[in-house]
């Protein structure tokens, strides 16, 4: 991913921290459809990054469109070889699947988790995985 759609990404997100930070709902909705714009822009292009669904999934409320974002993010981040992204979005992945009470489906995607931050130097996403599979034995 080129610096420039990382950083905008990067803005994007921090903007919808402190929108939400706030309260603001009228700008944190703005914020979340210039990233839903930004997704849709880059979509099946060489530009295409996991790291754009898997942010828009992250500020997405409903946990059932957030499943389908991260399914699709995690499909960019395999065509790409990224493991530290696989990893990541499987692990947000389980998580919101847990919160809809799909345990199996949960613990499959902590365990497809684990084994792609086996293969990075990510200590703190590695305890993260961990205590999740703590909390869903």
């Amino acid at each position: 991913m080129n610096a420039h759609l990382f950083s905008q990404v990067e803005r994007l997100a921090e903007a919808l921290l402190s929108a939400a930070d706030q309260d603001d709902e009228t700008l944190f909705y703005q914020l979340y459809e210039q990233l839903s714009s930004l997704c849709e822009l880059h979509a099946g292009k060489k530009s295409d990054h996991p790291l754009f669904l898997e942010t828009l999934a992250d500020f997405t409320e409903d946990s059932v469109d957030a499943v389908a974002l991260y399914q699709r993010a995690f499909l960019i981040a395999d065509s790409l070889k990224e493991n530290e992204y696989k990893a990541s979005i499987q692990f947000s992945l389980a998580q919101r699947l847990a919160e809809l009470g799909e345990m199996d489906q949960a613990k499959d995607a902590l365990a497809t988790s684990e084994k792609f931050a086996s293969f990075t130097d990510d200590d703190e996403l590695k305890g993260e995985i961990s205590a999740l599979a703590r909390t869903l034995n």
